[in-house]
């Protein structure tokens, strides 16, 4: 029979866990630069259909491209958020 005592003794088990890998940041440079570019064409979009700032047709402009504005400052904010992290 083999005889136990001369084993060696396992080391202990951690006593915290270890840390999470860090995440990348690629997907948050990507909403950055997406959105980024979606608020720079959006908003030449906008001044290229009114003319100038001071339109009168400026208003329905900027109430119809108010919905690609906000995803675009929904992207530029998730990306930023991402990036701090």
């Amino acid at each position: 029979m083999s005889d136990s005592a001369g084993a060696p003794v396992p080391p202990p088990p951690p006593v915290f866990p270890p840390a999470p890998p860090p995440k990348g940041k690629a997907l948050g440079w990507f909403f950055a630069i997406s959105a980024a570019v979606v608020l720079v064409l959006t908003l030449g979009c906008m001044l290229a259909v009114a003319g100038d700032l001071r339109a009168s047709d400026f208003w329905i402009v900027l109430m119809c491209g108010s919905p690609t504005l906000l995803l675009g400052g929904l992207f530029l904010w998730l990306g930023v958020r991402r990036l701090k992290r």
